[in-house]
């Protein structure tokens, strides 16, 4: 297709003008979320620039996500980063696929805490969206296995959380205010309006507080071809404190609050008012009158930091948190019966991680632990209102979930030219099920896993002032069996799952090389990856539903993203990403015939965006016309033609064309504006339960106070 031609042609002009292009200073600002001297930590747990990381990572930070990309949700933020995709099973329910993988094989930290419970279930989930947007404006992305640094899950990639620093106030100064600032977007199509405000303010020089508070309502989403969407509207809000105290410069308390709650969030395409698109309205399991989710997040931590130490360490970080879980479920049957499961999940977590210097190089190493424990119910209640308790709700009640790990990263200089990444870990988990149905009896279940990770990445200096860099390396990711596998009482062939203990982790590893290039022509990333799994846990239909390991297979993909620099003011972006992957499983889900070699599911289609951009120096305006563009996906896997999600004959490609620009009012106020999908197109991402907005106009005002 044009897109994808105009895309590939531009990555081509990128690294040919960087091969005759000399040393020299961009004339205007990088783009925001491209520059490769951004400072990360994801990927070696120290700061590090973009440009010297032995790995595909990404800053996108909060003017980036606020006012050019207008992003409702942290999910949505990731939405230009190549190898990502945004499946979306209905509003309120994003669940990023980094490098083919969501829900229990990404890693989502918020600000040290890490999302990831026992709870997570296969495949793609909500729980990314009862983490705050607003209040965490920035985000760090790693692509690919992170295992020694993230343990278990960490395998399509890692997303680091964070909101912006507080600062600290002045000496004697008593209480000081130090800024505040108020988002406000509007969506036309989304019919939304979204509020975010939040203010910082300092005692002394010993205290620095921050309280958020954000609220978003969703009326009936608009799709394109001017399709109104019923029983998609739902609400959310949240609120976040934070806290530092200061024992000197470099020694510091930090304290952390979040609260994040939805309601009404409709899992619509089970139900009655299921849209068609292109056929998927004849795959049935549209029958039921509602799917209703309500949910809420709960967070609390304390953080001992120290920093630039003059000892046998020079940083310190020693954590304990808190995390709870709610979730409310409701099915309401055409036959008036009606089902209800409600888990309760809470998560303590501890972890110390140590940074030290030494003449060979710099050791990062800790320790990290959580236990989950749960509270989960149910009941059946027939058209009479006659009410059938369950033994368990969606997970094992009374049950706990550990996770013990040891890692140690080591980064040794070869030369100025040479820089040789390596780590290990060890992780332990365990499970122990009181109360779980056993086929229509109660009973109890308990399992251990255990898994040694390892990594070794190479980057190497090609050419001075970063005009080229290439890097390379092996890594490796695994999953421990967990709750959600072991113990799952959800509906599957006809009947529940039959739990089992009886698992082994699954196993991922990646080999990778890329290269980044910068120059005065602009600046451009490119990887290639393969990834190899074994032990893959799946669903089997026959002869009973229950969870084996057995799925062996690949994923591969290409990775690219630049920036040319036309003019001053004037520059093209380009971002490209392809997949392709498979599995060999059993035929039907029947554990009798096996060697049945399928596509993966929800494989991203060949994807990417083209946009131009103007941006004069020291104006107080910008502007962007764009294409984002996707081939069309028709390999899919044994459930994706079993799922309503997908047409029958796969996801049709797409190219939707859009505008944005924005304005600087004041030194404190930003306005911007887009209008996305002009030609109000009907599409849908890949294994999406329904499609995009339809013609979207947005505003998004940043004010700072």
């Amino acid at each position: 297709m044009l897109a994808s031609r105009l895309a590939l042609a531009g990555l081509l002009a990128l690294w040919c003008g960087n091969l005759i292009a000399a040393p020299a200073e961009s004339a205007a600002p990088p783009a925001q979320g491209d520059d490769l001297d951004d400072v990360v930590v994801v990927a070696t747990s120290r700061a590090t620039t973009v440009a010297n990381t032995p790995y595909s990572v990404a800053l996108i930070d909060p003017e980036f996500t606020r006012l050019r990309l207008q992003a409702p949700s942290l999910a949505d933020a990731l939405a230009e980063t190549p190898g990502t995709m945004l499946q979306k099973t209905a509003p309120g329910m994003t669940s990023p696929y980094l490098r083919g993988f969501t829900g229990q094989r990404v890693v989502l930290v918020a600000d040290g805490v890490r999302t990831n419970t026992g709870y997570l279930r296969e495949g793609p989930n909500q729980y990314w969206s009862l983490v705050d947007g607003y209040f965490y404006d920035q985000l760090e992305v790693l692509m690919g296995p992170a295992g020694v640094l993230y343990g278990s899950d960490a395998i399509g990639g890692v997303v680091l959380a964070s909101p912006t620093p507080l600062a600290r106030g002045e000496a004697d100064h008593g209480l000081q205010w130090q800024g505040g600032i108020a988002d406000l977007r509007l969506s036309s199509a989304e019919r939304s309006i979204s509020e975010h405000v939040q203010g910082d303010f300092a005692l002394d020089d010993d205290w620095s507080f921050r309280l958020g508070v954000t609220r978003q309502d969703f009326g009936e989403l608009r799709s394109g071809d001017s399709t109104d969407n019923h029983q998609t509207d739902y609400e959310q809000w949240g609120t976040n404190l934070r806290a530092r105290h200061y024992f000197s410069e470099d020694e510091s308390l930090y304290f952390g609050v979040d609260w994040f709650d939805q309601d009404d969030v409709e899992r619509v395409h089970q139900t009655i008012y299921h849209e068609d698109f292109h056929g998927t309205g004849s795959k049935g399991g549209t029958s039921d009158l509602g799917r209703t989710y309500d949910q809420a997040r709960g967070a609390a931590f304390a953080r001992y930091e120290e920093r630039h130490q003059e000892s046998w360490y020079e940083e310190l970080d020693l954590g304990i948190s808190y995390q709870y879980l709610e979730e409310q479920y409701r099915r309401l049957r055409s036959n008036g019966t009606r089902e209800h499961r409600s888990v309760q999940l809470e998560t303590v977590g501890l972890n110390l991680r140590l940074q030290s210097p030494s003449e060979w190089g710099t050791w990062t190493y800790g320790v990290d632990f959580t236990h989950d424990q749960t509270n989960t119910a149910g009941n059946n209640i027939s058209a009479a209102n006659v009410v059938t308790p369950r033994i368990q709700g969606l997970i094992a009640d009374d049950a706990t979930y550990d996770l013990l790990g040891v890692y140690v990263q080591h980064e040794l200089p070869l030369g100025e030219q040479l820089s040789l990444l390596t780590g290990l870990r060890y992780t332990y988990a365990m499970l122990e099920a009181r109360d779980v149905n056993m086929g229509g009896s109660e009973g109890s279940l308990s399992g251990h896993y255990d898994a040694l990770t390892g990594s070794a990445r190479l980057l190497a200096r090609v050419l001075p002032d970063e005009r080229l860099h290439l890097f390379t390396g092996v890594s490796q990711g695994f999953r421990a069996p967990n709750l959600a596998d072991t113990t799952y009482d959800g509906e599957f062939g006809g009947g529940t799952e039959l739990p089992t203990a009886d698992l082994d982790p699954e196993t991922f590893t990646t080999f990778e090389a890329g290269a980044k290039s910068r120059g005065g022509w602009g600046e451009a990333q490119v990887v290639a990856y393969h990834t190899i799994f074994q032990d893959k846990i799946v669903r089997l239909q026959t002869p009973v539903p229950t969870k084996r390991n057995g799925d062996d297979g690949y994923l591969q993909g290409i990775e690219a993203q630049g920036r040319l620099q036309l003019a001053p003011a004037w520059a093209v972006l380009s971002s490209l990403a392809w997949q392709e992957g498979a599995e060999d499983t059993w035929y039907g889900r029947d554990l009798t015939r096996p060697g049945d070699n399928r596509p993966l599911s929800r494989v991203q289609p060949l994807s990417g965006r083209v946009a131009l951009r103007c941006a004069p120096p020291q104006a107080r305006w910008w502007g962007e016309a764009g294409i984002d563009f996707a081939d069309q996906q028709d390999k899919l896997s044994a459930d994706d033609q079993a799922d309503n999600r997908f047409p029958p004959d796969g996801t049709p490609g797409y190219a939707v064309y859009g505008v944005r620009a924005g304005y600087q009012l004041s030194p404190r106020a930003d306005l911007s504006v887009g209008l996305e999908n002009l030609g109000d197109k009907a599409y849908r991402i890949h294994g999406s339960g329904l499609n995009e907005p339809g013609r979207n106009l947005i505003v998004a005002l940043r004010v700072r106070f």
